[in-house]
């Protein structure tokens, strides 16, 4: 998408790295690539290093990127790796035109800001280029969406326009390569059994979210690599994948205040919580009480050690998890605080769309009223009697203690 173009006689294409850190299937390189060569420019292509709050996370990216610069070389002669505040990201000399993978949350959308200002003061071309997701979040709608049911048709109709595959033939790198044997053992070890992935005491989901988070595989690698295969649980999976994960890029593209408890949710579930905020909690915990594993609820302890040692929680314990923190808090609003910051801090995939949206979900966001019950209102209610009837939770919770022994040796 071009945000403006000028005339100038800048002599060089830059491509800011910021959020597809890969080759296959890496457009934005592509397009950069591409028009350096048709313009006949050189291209410099500049690394960002990802916005954080975990060293963790950091350590994480930074061991799977370690080639990346290297084989980039077959691209450019100059690849640099930044961190967010150096000088380089706003004094650009000589640049014709600047390419930046999309911004969608606050963090990127700032470094964005900032290019787009040393840009248009210097009369520089601005394109940015969605990479990260399979329809273009403003090709897809141009609102925000009320759910998964509003904007599914919308995404599995563009499908066929978005499939295409680029720079597939390149060396992958090692990141690339550590996500490609995820998802060869989701395929071939869980995917037909993924049906029962939203059972905690097994192992039958994807993992794919923190090489998502960082690009270091694309939803159209990953969607083509399943054209071939056959499995009933197949559109599941890619529902998840495509329809469910760009409804989240969807909700924080089209609502700049995303993550403003005033403005996250609908106003039933407003409503509902306006009414039941004083209704008596049992328990009140901190967020030290819950990475320090002392609340009354063994089922909530099992998936904190799993959030704190793993940076990772099952996909079904993350909604209950987050469902608990707004019973055991004094208020809605310190209840989405916490989780927001546990969620941004702990999880390898935080700091995401996703993360954001499926702590919005609990709060009523792409759901539906349910029936009324305390503190709750007619938000979604889960309990431990729901764990209890459809999984062995307690498998659960036996394997995420035998991971405290471990991490503790």
């Amino acid at each position: 998408k071009s945000i403006f173009e000028f005339n100038n006689q800048g002599s060089k294409c830059l491509y800011f790295m910021t959020k597809t850190f890969r080759i296959h299937n890496n457009y934005s390189l592509y397009e950069a690539y591409k028009y350096a060569d048709e313009k006949k420019l050189k291209l410099a292509i500049y690394l960002v290093e990802p916005y954080e709050e975990n060293p963790r996370n950091i350590e994480f990216f930074h061991k799977y990127v370690s080639d990346l610069t290297t084989k980039l070389i077959s691209f450019s002669d100059e690849v640099r790796f930044l961190d967010r505040e150096d000088s380089l990201i706003t004094e650009l000399t000589d640049v014709h035109t600047v390419f930046i993978d999309k911004a969608y949350l606050r963090f990127d959308l700032d470094i964005l800001e900032k290019i787009k200002k040393i840009s248009f003061d210097n009369r520089i071309n601005l394109f940015t280029v969605e990479a990260n997701v399979f329809v273009p979040v403003s090709v897809a709608s141009d609102k925000e969406e009320y759910s998964a049911r509003t904007i599914r048709s919308k995404i599995n109709r563009l499908i066929s326009d978005y499939d295409e595959e680029v720079l597939v033939n390149e060396e992958p790198t090692f990141a690339e390569k550590k996500a490609f044997e995820v998802l060869d053992d989701f395929i071939k070890n869980k995917l037909d059994s993924y049906n029962l992935h939203n059972d905690p005491s097994l192992e039958y989901t994807s993992w794919l979210s923190p090489y998502l988070k960082y690009g270091f595989i694309s939803p159209v690698t990953i969607y083509n690599k399943l054209k071939s295969v056959k499995s009933e649980n197949k559109d599941d999976f890619l529902e998840e994948l495509i329809v469910r994960r760009e409804l989240a890029y969807n909700f924080v593209y089209f609502n700049p205040r995303y993550d403003d408890f005033k403005y996250l949710t609908y106003d039933w579930a407003y409503n509902t919580m306006r009414v039941h905020l004083r209704d008596k909690r049992e328990y009140l915990y901190t967020k030290d009480d819950y990475i320090n594993f002392k609340t009354h609820d063994e089922y909530f302890n099992a998936a904190m050690r799993e959030m704190v040692y793993l940076g990772r929680m099952h996909s079904y314990m993350r909604m209950y998890w987050c469902k608990k923190i707004i019973e055991w808090s004094k208020t809605y609003e310190e209840a989405y605080q916490t989780a927001i910051e546990l969620n941004n801090y702990y999880f390898l995939d935080g700091l995401t769309p996703n993360g954001y949206c499926g702590v919005a979900w609990c709060f009523g966001k792409h759901d539906r009223a349910w029936t009324e019950r305390p503190i709750f209102g007619k938000l979604r209610y889960m309990n431990d009697k729901g764990l209890e009837r459809k999984f062995n939770i307690d498998e659960y919770v036996k394997k995420m203690k035998e991971l405290e022994r471990t991490e503790k040796i």
